[in-house]
This record gives structure tokens, sequence and C-alpha cells, in this order.
């Protein structure tokens, strides 16, 4: 009986405090970017849903991203937008380098997700400058080569 109640009270904190957890957690979904997240190590949602944009070359679907007011697919959109344009598929316009600059300078906020522990919120000015290195640029250089062959 007592081991009962010990088991009780562990599973009664354990809970407790990982509600406590989550429930401080701000994280948004929608806002959520990564290439392995969770304990499962899947993309984020909004990662998967552009992987197959890319896969089918949608290309105008995905440039169009870049008037969103969602920071992790404006992000999304500035990687692919760059890569295109570097591999010669596609001629950036002035609109188009308007928007990529204005990225360049947002403070909009996009959380990052790596494995199961790992959610931390970073500008998206600051993630996109090539000579600051971040973690999350090197996952996302390593998704678009795996999808992007030149």
């Amino acid at each position: 009986m007592h081991s009962a109640k010990m088991c009780t009270l562990i599973l009664a904190l354990t809970l407790g405090l990982s509600s406590v957890g989550f429930s401080q957690d701000d994280t948004n979904p929608k806002k959520l970017i990564g290439f392995a997240c969770f304990f499962s190590g899947t993309p984020s949602d909004i990662v998967t849903k552009i992987t197959l944009d890319l896969q089918e070359q949608n290309y105008k679907k995905i440039l169009r991203k870049l008037k969103s007011k969602n920071p992790a697919k404006r992000y999304l959109a500035v990687i692919i937008a760059e890569r295109l344009s570097a591999l010669g598929k596609y001629q950036l316009t002035a609109t188009d380098k308007v928007l990529i600059a204005d990225a360049y300078q947002s403070t909009d906020l996009i959380t990052m997700c790596a494995g199961c522990t790992y959610f931390a919120p970073i500008e998206l000015g600051k993630l996109l400058p090539k000579e600051q290195k971040h973690v999350m640029q090197f996952y996302a250089k390593r998704w678009l080569n795996e999808l992007m062959v030149s």
C-alpha cells in the first residue's frame, strides 16, 4: 500500500510539473520552424507544407509567402528565393528584393525547434544574415541541398 501511494504521488508530481512547463511555453505551432522536431524528429508543419511545394516545383506559391504575415513562412520563402536566384531558376523582381530586404530587418519572432527539448524564439532578421552563424541555418541549408539539386 505504501508503494501505491508513492507511485501515485510521483505520477501526480510528474504530471503537475510537466503541465506547468507546457503552460509557460508560448510556442505558436503556426510560427514554429524546425527540420527535426519533437520526439519523432519530424519537420514542423510549415516545413512539411513547403517541402511538398518544393518537390512539386511550385515556386510561385512559395514566393508568394514573401508577403506572409507569418515570419516562419517568410523565412523559408526568403532562403528559397535566394537559392532559386543563385541557381538561375528564378529572377527576383524588384518587389521580391524589397520584401527580402524587409525580412532581413524584421523583428518578428519565429520559434525554432530541434528535437523534443529545444524550442527557442529568434527574430527573423537575426536568423537570415549569412555572416551570423546559427544552428538553424545549418539545418535549413541541408534541407535545401536535399531538395534543390542544381
